[in-house]
């Protein structure tokens, strides 16, 4: 019995230890190579269509004024829990505009009519070949992006409410 004890906790110690090092190396790889968005830097420019007025929201127009982009799409349940969040701190700071680029790949008009149901009131920019979206490293949905000046100032990973939405646009110049 001594000996199939033996072999047994030494079997279990092997694979114990290929499961260290397996999640060590997961662990490395995830560190090194994480998905995020761009954090700092140029901000890619961008012109896409707006599909509840059908005009083109461009990086642009939008010049030195700060300006938060929020990647989202209508079927994700985080970005859907973020709307009214979004909507109530755009209407108190109109002057950092919100701009929800969308990568829905639903018509502009189907898209349209869901950020409507949706309630949201800040504009739409519809990313259908989610160019713009990769451009910006957004991996991760939703994703919210400071950007001023053509430079991006800071993002943010995850859900955002007034409290963070604050505290991004206090890195506003």
């Amino acid at each position: 019995m001594t000996e199939k004890g033996g072999y047994w906790l030494g079997l279990l110690k092997d694979w114990g230890m290929a499961l260290v090092v397996m999640f060590a190396g997961l662990s490395t790889f995830q560190y090194v190579f994480n998905p995020a968005p761009l954090g700092s830097g140029p901000a890619p420019q961008f012109a896409l269509p707006n599909p509840v007025d059908d005009t083109i929201v461009s990086l642009a127009d939008y010049g030195d004024q700060p300006v938060l982009l929020n990647f989202w799409f209508t079927d994700c349940g985080p970005c859907r829990h973020e709307i009214p969040e979004l909507k109530a701190w755009s209407t108190a700071n109109p002057d950092i505009p919100i701009v929800g680029i969308s990568t829905d790949q639903y018509p502009a008009a189907v898209l349209a009519a869901r950020s409507e149901k949706l309630g949201i009131t800040y504009t739409i920019a519809h990313d259908k070949t989610t160019e713009v979206s990769r451009d910006y490293d957004v991996s991760v949905f939703p994703t919210t992006v400071l950007v001023q000046n053509g430079e991006i100032l800071v993002a943010r990973v995850g859900t955002v409410d007034r409290t963070i939405l604050d505290m991004m646009a206090k890195r506003a110049k």
